[in-house]
């Protein structure tokens, strides 16, 4: 009875030590998307599209990296890019910022009127191992709840993807979805890859307006 209970003791220890290894090698993206759409006649499942920039960044070296994988990201969903005969313009937006967290993670101040800020444009370079992210730090003096004093406030991180797509032959825009998500990971490049992901999510007609796309990648 003490052989089986010390055997089944052990087995049970093993499992645990497993699921907490396989946890902890894991994370969870949680993106909180929303989705508008005015499709004029049914929802096109097969298209031809091209890229559309906004002027600022017509000459952005560094712009790019977010429509290769929003490129991608379209093609298994039978939406194809051809710039001579699109039929849709689509463009996407990212966008990333710092703020201030609790104790819990939680903004103590919104993360787009912060005074430290990670500048992204419309995406990053689409080769090579660099990214195109710009910091900017000016940290205040303002205490904040849950910081000690001579302590680096903790900080968090909100990542936001936008996609338009337009109706070239009406200049309409069809098809609007944003994906936000806020947590303490600043591995904006792979965080944006996936809420591209969930931006899309039921495309080209998703079933609801407002939902949580979840994702787990790897740590």
């Amino acid at each position: 009875m003490t052989r089986h209970f010390k055997f089944w003791t052990l087995a049970f220890a093993t499992a645990c030590l497993s699921l907490l290894s396989g946890c902890s090698s894991m994370r969870v993206i949680e993106s909180k998307v929303q989705t508008s759409t005015q499709w004029t006649t049914a929802a096109p499942t097969q298209a031809l599209f091209r890229l559309e920039r906004l002027p600022a960044d017509a000459h952005n070296l560094q712009a790019g990296w977010a429509e290769v994988e929003l490129e991608s990201a379209l093609a298994p969903l039978g939406w194809t890019r051809n710039d001579a005969q699109a039929q849709y313009s689509v463009w996407i937006g990212v966008r990333a910022a710092e703020f201030i967290a609790d104790p819990w993670g939680r903004p103590v101040q919104g993360p787009w009127v912060s005074q430290v800020h990670v500048s992204m444009g419309n995406g990053y370079r689409p080769r090579g191992t660099g990214v195109g992210v710009g910091w900017g730090i000016g940290m205040s003096n303002v205490p904040y709840p849950g910081v000690r004093p001579g302590f680096p406030a903790p900080l968090g991180y909100t990542q936001e993807v936008s996609i338009l797509i337009r109706d070239l032959q009406t200049s309409n825009v069809v098809y609007q979805t944003k994906a936000t998500h806020e947590g303490p990971w600043a591995d904006h490049a792979t965080i944006v890859r996936v809420m591209i992901g969930a931006a899309l999510q039921g495309f080209p007609s998703p079933s609801a307006v407002k939902r949580s796309v979840n994702t787990s990648i790897a740590r």
